[in-house]
């Protein structure tokens, strides 16, 4: 159970809504845990509790970048990886490429 495609939209409305402002970071991640969550019940194997909810932003993203990466690298708005993940958010958005993914 890797790609979640059904969950895309809900990630893309939160994360285009934090690059508006109209959100601040706190929600942001209490949003995406809450695809979590519902990824975590739907699940039909449950008994592995190490798989985790992560994004690519844009087609050949390399990175699998958890809840965790994002609210660590957003919390410090001066700190490069911040700007960096900011923009390749941006950039999946804008081009749809956007994917979530649960392993």
């Amino acid at each position: 159970m890797t790609k979640q495609a059904q969950y895309t939209s809900i990630a893309s409305a939160a994360f285009n809504e934090y690059l508006d402002n109209q959100i601040d970071l706190p929600v942001l991640i209490s949003r995406l845990r809450e695809i979590e969550l519902q990824v975590m019940h739907d699940d039909d194997e449950e008994e592995e509790t190490d798989k985790v909810l992560w994004f690519r932003f844009f087609e050949g993203d390399p990175l699998e970048t958890s809840i965790s990466d994002i609210e660590k690298d957003l919390s410090d708005p001066v700190h490069p990886n911040s700007r960096i993940l900011l923009q390749g958010i941006a950039l999946g958005l804008e081009a749809g490429e956007l994917q979530v993914h649960y392993s």
